[in-house]
């Protein structure tokens, strides 16, 4: 879901967020949590995080973290938070994709 969905977030989450210019939305992993909780509280379905590390130059490292296709947003939450307890995460960043 593009930028234009981050109303369903609280002012704290919204304030956190890295928005791109092709819409995509990114919240350092430190965050990513509470993000990912109000997704789910606002029925929204997490489908993927991809782990971002940036260079002091601007170029990325994108590595696909995690995945999921259901329906459910708790259990896509639940998924996506477990992705982050995994050891040796491959950057600061998360890039998250959700649906409605």
């Amino acid at each position: 879901m593009p930028a234009d969905d981050l109303g369903v977030l609280s002012n704290e989450c919204r304030s956190q967020a890295r928005v791109h210019s092709n819409g995509e939305v990114s919240w350092h992993v430190r965050d990513a949590p509470a993000v990912l909780s109000e997704l789910a509280e606002a029925g929204r379905v997490v489908l993927g995080l991809d782990m971002r590390d940036y260079d002091d130059d601007g170029s990325l490292l994108e590595i696909a973290w995690s995945a999921d296709n259901g329906s459910d947003p708790v259990e896509a939450r639940d998924a996506a938070l477990g992705s982050l307890a995994r050891d040796e995460i491959p950057g600061d960043w998360a890039l998250i994709t959700w649906r409605t």
